[in-house]
C-alpha cells in the first residue's frame, strides 16, 4: 500500500512539473476596441516582436475585438520563445526605436498602419500634438522591428544585367545616387541601371535591415536591404560596401560607393526591388 501511495505521489509530482512547464506562457489577453500590437506589448512590458512570435502573427495581420492573444512572461528567457530572428546583431538588440523619413504625400494614418500602431501612439512616440503637420524629410521614431537576416533572399536571374531596354525612367525621383540617367534593364532581370559619378556614395532609399552583403552571382558587390513592409531592395554593382549584415539603415544612409562597369568603363549601379519574391518597378517602390 505504501509503495502504491509513493508511486501515485511521484506521478502527481511529475504531472505538476509538466503542467508548470506547459503553462509558463499561460497569460491570455483579449483584444479590446482600439488596441494595437504596440499598445498591448507595452501593457505587458514585452516587445511587439515577442508578442507576434508568440501568436504566429505579423504586424500586417489585423487584430480583431475579442481575439485571444497568448502573452509570454517578462522573466522568460528570449531563447525559450519562438524567434522572429535567428540572427540579431548587437546593434539591433540595443535599438529601442527605428527611424522613418517622411516622404511627399505621407500621412500619419499610412505611417501608423504600416508600423502596426495607432495614429495617437505614433504622435505620442514623437511628442506631437494634434496640430502637428508632417513635412517631407522629417524623421520619425517608429517601433523597432528585427528582421530575420537568415531568411531566403530573392532569386536573381543568372543572365547578364548589362542588357538594357529603350525605356527611360524618371530621374527626378529619389534614387540611391544623385540625378542619374535611369535605364530599365530587359530580359529576365527586372530593375534599373543608374548612372553615377566616380566613387559617388550609394544611399538607402528605404529604411530597413541589411540581409546580405558581398559578391552575388556575377552582379558584383551587392547589398540586400529588407524594409518593414517586406520589400527587399537590391543595390548591385557597388565599388565598395560600408555596411554589414544585420545593420539597420535609415533613408539616406550610405551603403557604399558606385562601381565601374567592366565592359563600358562607366560608373553605374543597378537597383532591383522585390515584393513577396516578385520583382516590381523600382520607380514605384516605397521610399523613406
Amino acid at each position: 500500500m505504501t509503495k502504491k501511495f509513493a508511486y501515485r505521489k511521484n506521478i502527481l509530482f511529475l504531472l505538476i512539473l509538466f503542467l508548470t512547464a506547459c503553462f509558463s506562457f499561460a497569460e491570455t489577453h483579449t483584444v479590446e476596441k482600439g488596441e494595437t500590437y504596440y499598445s498591448i506589448s507595452r501593457k505587458y512590458g514585452i516587445s511587439v516582436d515577442q508578442l507576434c512570435a508568440m501568436n504566429n502573427l505579423t504586424v500586417n495581420d489585423v487584430l480583431k475585438v475579442g481575439q485571444k492573444l497568448s502573452i509570454p512572461e517578462k522573466n522568460v528567457e528570449k531563447s525559450s520563445l519562438p524567434s522572429v530572428s535567428t540572427s540579431k546583431s548587437l546593434s539591433n538588440a540595443e535599438r529601442k526605436f527605428d527611424t522613418y523619413t517622411v516622404q511627399k504625400g505621407d500621412t500619419f494614418y499610412r505611417i501608423a498602419k504600416v508600423n502596426g500602431i495607432s495614429v495617437e501612439e505614433l504622435k505620442a512616440l514623437n511628442n506631437f500634438d494634434s496640430d502637428t503637420v508632417l513635412k517631407a524629410g522629417q524623421r520619425l521614431k517608429i517601433p523597432v522591428t528585427i528582421v530575420d537576416t537568415s531568411a531566403s533572399l530573392p532569386s536573381l536571374p543568372s543572365s547578364d544585367p548589362r542588357k538594357y531596354s529603350e525605356k527611360k525612367g524618371d530621374s527626378s525621383l529619389t534614387w540611391p545616387v544623385k540625378n542619374p540617367t535611369v535605364t530599365y534593364m530587359k530580359g529576365k532581370v527586372s530593375g534599373v541601371q543608374l548612372s553615377a559619378q566616380k566613387n559617388e556614395s550609394v544611399t538607402a532609399i528605404r529604411a530597413g535591415t541589411v540581409m546580405y552583403v558581398g559578391n552575388y552571382r556575377g552582379y558584383g558587390q551587392v547589398v540586400f536591404v529588407q524594409a518593414k513592409t517586406g520589400h527587399i531592395y537590391v543595390y548591385s554593382g557597388l565599388g565598395s560596401i560600408k555596411v554589414r549584415k544585420g545593420d539597420y539603415v535609415v533613408f539616406g544612409d550610405s551603403l557604399g560607393t558606385a562601381g565601374t562597369d567592366s565592359i563600358k568603363g562607366t560608373t553605374q549601379i543597378c537597383l532591383m526591388v522585390f515584393q513577396k519574391s516578385n520583382p516590381i518597378d523600382p520607380a514605384k517602390a516605397p521610399r523613406g
